[in-house]
């Protein structure tokens, strides 16, 4: 949204006086429904509040690690002491083959 200091300018003046949108409006010889535009756009942006200014900060974004409880392999141990470890990726359909086989 482009900002607008003219605008801004009145619609401060105008919370600053007291009066109504449609009096403030008539006193300065404005347009009311631009007015009403103007000061939603300004109730809509927080940045926009008397006071408040803009300041801009760095931030440094990395990945993410994984999450602990989620595996990255799966270990197999057999009956006969065989140990397999698997990676999480391994479809299915492959394992189950894989299993038929081992069995």
């Amino acid at each position: 949204m482009k900002i607008n200091t003219h605008w801004l300018l009145h619609v401060e003046a105008w919370r600053e006086s007291g009066l109504s949108q449609a009096d403030y409006c008539r006193q300065q010889g404005l347009n009311r429904k631009t007015f009403s535009l103007w000061t939603r756009r300004d109730q809509g942006n927080p940045s926009m509040d008397r006071g408040t200014s803009l300041e801009l900060i760095s931030v440094q974004v990395s990945p993410s690690a994984p999450v602990a409880s989620t595996p990255v392999s799966v270990m197999l141990r057999l009956a006969n002491g065989v140990q397999l470890e698997l990676s999480t990726a391994v479809s299915p359909g492959w394992l189950a083959k894989l299993l038929r086989c081992l069995i």
